[in-house]
């Protein structure tokens, strides 16, 4: 896992021109202690993986399997939101980082011959503009 993860935050870097962070730790959880973290709802639908800023600690769900295409994005989308915390990528609102990590794991999806990567991703480009949206107020 410490290869993968270091391959993937040195593509981050790559792509992003962002000082390289420390690995960030990685829990695997099941899926109950992922619904808990991600909304306290018993529902975690297609949720693979979760960032905490605050404890810097990547989440992943203890069905994640490193061969998964699928799963490997998800961790490399977690990784880009350790990138920007780790940078003080200035955001209005924490959704708002969703914008750039989306639009790199759609690229890195591409590059490992994902012909469509939203549908990778079980995502589409209107829900991808809602979840990187800011509150208003």
């Amino acid at each position: 896992m410490s290869e993968l993860i270091l391959a993937l935050l040195t593509w981050i870097v790559g792509e992003t021109g962002l000082a390289m962070p420390p690995p960030p730790p990685v829990v695997m959880v099941s899926e109950e202690q992922m619904s808990e973290l991600v909304s306290g709802s018993t529902d975690v639908g297609d949720f693979r993986g979760l960032y905490s800023r605050d404890a810097g600690i990547v989440y992943l769900r203890d069905d994640w399997n490193p061969a998964d295409l699928r799963n490997r994005a998800s961790l490399l989308h977690e990784l880009v939101h350790h990138v920007q915390v780790f940078n003080g990528v200035p955001a209005r609102c924490p959704a708002e980082r969703e914008r750039q990590a989306y639009d790199l794991t759609l690229k890195w999806l591409r590059e490992q011959g994902a012909v469509d990567p939203y549908a990778v991703l079980n995502i589409d480009e209107f829900t991808i503009i809602i979840r990187s949206m800011c509150p208003e107020g």
